[in-house]
């Protein structure tokens, strides 16, 4: 299977919604509501996007009404290889 080919503004949206399910300063589960807010220089439907996209690599998981980083993702980031 080919990675699929990203367009930049897709890959910004996505480390920006990444980085904000990994701050240590908010519970690990964000709203859609939330998540906008935060990332407010971000369009709203660049955000879906990205959830839908990373909920489909395994990065985000999603229930009816929450958005949170996976466990491995989580792992990784606590191991510090996760950077910004």
């Amino acid at each position: 299977m080919q990675p699929q080919v990203q367009h930049s503004d897709d890959v910004r949206a996505e480390r920006a919604v990444v980085i904000q399910l990994l701050r240590d300063d908010h519970d690990q589960q964000w709203t859609l509501g939330e998540l906008r807010e935060a990332l407010s220089d971000v369009d709203p439907p660049a955000i879906a996007g990205a959830l839908g996209g990373l909920e489909a690599e395994g990065v985000v998981y999603h229930s009816a009404r929450y958005f949170w980083a996976t466990v491995p993702i989580r792992h990784l980031d606590a191991l510090g290889l996760i950077a910004v």
